[in-house]
């Protein structure tokens, strides 16, 4: 007899995604909606620096794809371990603490460089990061705080590393990305087929594939402006 076939509880418990725990900690799909958000700001601030790109994306990768993520699946145990029954939860967990402290380095290093005021998101980013998934404070897992931990702070540091300043511009753009993340969140939560029925998920999944094609090619085409 085959495997069990479990309901979707996520978009991306499919294909490749689902072949291994690590790998589906990743998050890629969402994952590249963020860098693409953080491509969007670095690429419509006043200055642009490849350098200083590169270091906000190598400080969400550790951040939030691989800390954040990596954490949420150990502090959801019972939301994944029906997929992943083998999974090393302790090893998981402690790899994405220490994704965090060095994605928070990172950010250090950044400050240091570039901007010593870059410390006061490096501080939200990391507690973002490392409470978000725990639900502790409780605000902090709401659609509110997935906005603002999701979009707004990433967005808006992505653009203030880049010319050392905010302007209405930076704060516009950081507001209207925190709110398009909620709705992409809510178009997940739409996917869950233990909750909602079978057109309801169908359609979520489709409008999640056009909003990140969407994301991802505006964020290619505006950085392709900038380095052409």
């Amino acid at each position: 007899m085959g495997e069990p076939v479990l309901p979707l509880v996520e978009p991306d418990l499919v294909g490749v995604w689902r072949k291994n725990v690590w790998w589906f900690g990743l998050r890629w799909p969402f994952s590249m909606v963020l860098f693409s958000w953080v491509t969007v700001a670095s690429t419509l601030a006043p200055e642009f620096h490849l350098d200083r790109y590169l270091l906000t994306m190598l400080a969400g990768l550790f951040g939030l794809v691989v800390g954040a993520h990596y954490i949420d699946i150990t502090a959801s145990k019972d939301k994944y371990l029906p997929y992943f029954p083998t999974m090393n939860r302790g090893a998981i967990r402690t790899v994405g603490v220490l994704a965090i402290l060095a994605g928070m380095a990172v950010g250090v290093y950044m400050s240091l460089l570039y901007s010593i005021w870059f410390l006061v998101f490096v501080i939200l980013g990391g507690f973002f990061a490392l409470f978000y998934p725990i639900e502790k404070p409780k605000w902090l897992h709401t659609y509110p705080g997935f906005g603002i931990a999701w979009g707004f702070m990433p967005v808006l540091a992505s653009y203030y590393i880049q010319g050392t300043r905010i302007d209405l511009m930076g704060l516009g753009l950081a507001l209207f990305l925190g709110i398009t993340v909620v709705e992409m969140h809510h178009m997940a939560v739409l996917t869950n087929e233990k909750e909602y029925g079978a057109d309801l998920t169908k359609n979520a999944r489709l409008l999640l594939k056009i909003h990140r094609t969407a994301a991802y090619s505006i964020g290619l085409v505006l950085l392709l402006s900038r380095l052409i």
